[in-house]
């Protein structure tokens, strides 16, 4: 399956940590972290967790916007988007910002785990990598972005719908993501960062299975029809 839906909202797959969330009563188009997309018509939001190529694909980028599209970024990804800063909020750790359709806050993303070398992680904290939660009405979303499971999940509440990662391979593994849905406590957690680079729906299947009768998991594949 590619598209679901939860409430009020219509969630597609893009691939990887990418996602189309569109709210049709409120015209609303929002989506996280673009690779790889097809052609689509332009979205209000785009939101960046970080630079790193998989994340921010500029030329996905271009095919999401229109006029009036802001793209959200934190300040790691300013020379990545240098061709569009007038329509790029960059914003830092902990940043809570109030637009007319929705409020949205970052979440650090970062590893504690997972190794590029004996002594430096992949996903440092001092990058400034970021999740993002975005308040729209009722419905509260989590974007992870690219990150371990970290004491700052602690202190999420009333989490409507949670996108965790849950390769292993730079981020949190399967194992991992379950205990931060626990902590979470999500109303819905979607499992991302699999199936397009590495990984497979297999883990995701896993994931929901090794959720059941705890939290509601969707699998959301980009490759379904």
């Amino acid at each position: 399956m590619r598209v679901g839906s939860f409430e009020d909202w219509q969630i597609t797959a893009l691939g990887h940590d990418g996602f189309l969330l569109e709210n049709l009563g409120l015209k609303l188009r929002l989506v996280f972290d673009p690779f790889e997309v097809p052609e689509l018509d332009p979205v209000d939001y785009v939101f960046i967790s970080h630079h790193h190529y998989d994340h921010l694909d500029t030329n996905s980028i271009r095919k999401l916007l229109g006029p009036k599209t802001i793209i959200v970024a934190p300040k790691c990804c300013r020379s990545e988007l240098k061709d569009f800063l007038d329509q790029v909020q960059i914003v830092e750790d902990r940043d809570k910002h109030q637009e007319k359709e929705l409020t949205y806050w970052t979440v650090p993303a970062y590893n504690v785990n997972k190794f590029r070398t004996p002594n430096e992680v992949f996903h440092t904290k001092e990058v400034g990598g970021v999740g993002f939660v975005v308040d729209v009405g009722k419905t509260r979303f989590y974007h992870a972005g690219d990150t371990d499971f970290i004491p700052e999940m602690a202190e999420l509440k009333k989490i409507s719908v949670a996108f965790l990662p849950i390769s292993g391979t730079f981020v949190m593994t399967l194992d991992e993501a379950v205990q931060a849905t626990e902590v979470i406590n999500p109303k819905l957690v979607i499992p991302m960062h699999y199936g397009k680079i590495l990984g497979s729906v297999t883990d995701a299947i896993r994931f929901q299975n090794l959720l059941r009768d705890k939290v509601l998991v969707m699998v959301l594949n980009a490759s379904a029809g």
